[in-house]
């Protein structure tokens, strides 16, 4: 890894002098006469060390390093300084300056502070990187599935993670849309302050406006006190809006400024507040229809929708079902002290053919019952949800005794098909083989049917 080095002094012969010397080094070097142009450079990006005069004009060293430490923490700063501010260096080190040199300089020994300060960041960076890949390889645990709609949705989240765009997450009630938003807030810079959630559905207006803004003592009969709000309280973290297409055009607007303008003033009260927050927002509804029908701001749906991501429902993916189903039977053998092994074979073509209209949530109630009222080491058919065991009784696939395995095989795809009305990537998903392999085998017993009507004529 080349290292690029930011030289700030105002001296032209010093500033000049160090690049040519750390280029020799073979580091990439650039230079700023000032502060100002300095902390211009290193808001760009790229900046691995920052050699700096204390004394200059206009922004000091000093404030250079206080800069650094706020917004782009982590960059080692080197202080330059003459043997008259010597105790201002030392109060530098003490607000973070990885070390300080006098002038004039001992270039020997400014190479080795540099070299030792680039090697503790590499380390520091190295670690970085192996905690965001063990954090983020404990918080895909939870997106459990390896269906192409489930993994696009995990390349999705974490891209978004690294960004600090709105996201709005949609989907049918209980598919998963709040372990989505933990799994990007988990993943992003903010994962250090908890995420604040707010079930817009289960507040009433007033009380959602100031569960959301916070009120000033004495804006409301009741309002006995100042309160803060979830939006104050969430201040460099994410805030997840959760069924967000409940909430009435006024909070809509004030959810509108916060988007915008990052500000808003607790209910009652004339103080406005600024805060730094990111927007999760989910939702059951098509906030596009709720558009057309009056019901939800346009300007907000596209502040919020700068990411989509929409959860589909279980029943369009299937083929997620096993691995959801033995990661609940794992989490309720556990909490019932039981040792169920699996599901019988009735008990799993169940699973399969029922449609879920409840989704993941409904999934994990049925699991966790069954585990309650199975009495031996298998769940059989009679210990699933009545709902669920009649499932096998509709849309069954009758294969007579006798039949080959590959004629089995061939009567389960076509009749699966045909339940699908011919959607091959819905019919590939059900049966949990690729769509390739599914064309591959039809066009196979298609050419045998052809090669069959030829030898009759």
């Amino acid at each position: 890894m080349k290292f690029t080095i930011l030289i700030i002094d105002d001296e032209k012969n010093i500033r000049e002098g160090l690049a040519a010397n750390f280029e020799l080094e073979d580091y990439n070097v650039k230079t700023a006469a000032s502060g100002k142009e300095g902390l211009e450079l290193i808001s760009k990006g790229d900046i691995d060390l920052v050699i700096t005069d204390l004394r200059m004009p206009g922004i000091s060293g000093e404030e250079v390093l206080s800069r650094i430490a706020t917004e782009t923490p982590g960059i080692p700063v080197i202080i330059l300084t003459g043997h008259g501010s010597i105790d201002s260096a030392v109060d530098a080190m003490r607000h973070g300056a990885y070390d300080f040199l006098t002038k004039p300089l001992n270039l020997d020994q400014l190479g080795i502070i540099v070299k030792r300060a680039l090697e503790n960041r590499q380390i520091k960076i190295e670690h970085q990187e192996l905690k965001k890949e063990v954090a983020e390889n404990s918080v895909m645990k939870e997106m459990i599935g390896n269906s192409p709609a489930m993994q696009k949705i995990q390349e999705t989240i974490k891209k978004a993670a690294a960004s600090k765009a709105s996201v709005l997450i949609t989907g049918e009630s209980g598919v998963g849309k709040e372990v989505v938003a933990r799994a990007i807030h988990l993943l992003s810079s903010r994962r250090d302050r908890q995420m604040i959630n707010v079930h817009c559905a289960a507040l009433s207006e007033t009380l959602l406006e100031s569960e959301l803004f916070g009120h000033e003592k004495g804006a409301f009969t009741g309002a006995d006190h100042l309160q803060k709000g979830r939006f104050e309280l969430a201040h460099g973290s994410t805030v997840f809006l959760d069924e967000i297409g409940e909430i009435n055009q006024n909070v809509q607007i004030k959810i509108l400024r916060v988007l915008a303008e990052r500000k808003f003033e607790r209910v009652g009260g004339e103080q406005t507040i600024s805060v730094d927050v990111r927007i999760i927002a989910a939702t059951n509804r098509n906030l596009e229809d709720e558009i057309k029908a009056g019901k939800f701001r346009e300007d907000l749906y596209y502040r919020l929708n700068v990411i989509h991501i929409h959860v589909p429902p279980l029943r369009e993916r299937k083929s997620d079902l096993p691995l959801l189903v033995s990661s609940f039977l794992e989490e309720f053998n556990a909490e019932n002290k039981k040792q169920v092994k699996g599901f019988s074979s009735k008990a799993k073509a169940a699973i399969m053919k029922y449609d879920w209209p409840g989704n993941i949530r409904e999934l994990r109630n049925c699991v966790e019952s069954a585990v309650v009222m199975s009495s031996g080491s298998e769940i059989g058919i009679e210990d699933l949800p009545p709902a669920v065991a009649k499932s096998t009784q509709e849309n069954s696939i009758m294969i007579p005794l006798g039949v080959k395995l590959y004629e089995a095989e061939r009567i389960v795809i076509e009749q699966t098909l045909a339940a699908n009305k011919n959607n091959k990537s819905k019919t590939a998903d059900i049966l949990g083989i690729g769509r390739k392999t599914l064309q591959r085998k039809l066009s196979d017993w298609n050419e045998e049917t052809e090669s069959a009507d030829g030898d009759d004529v």
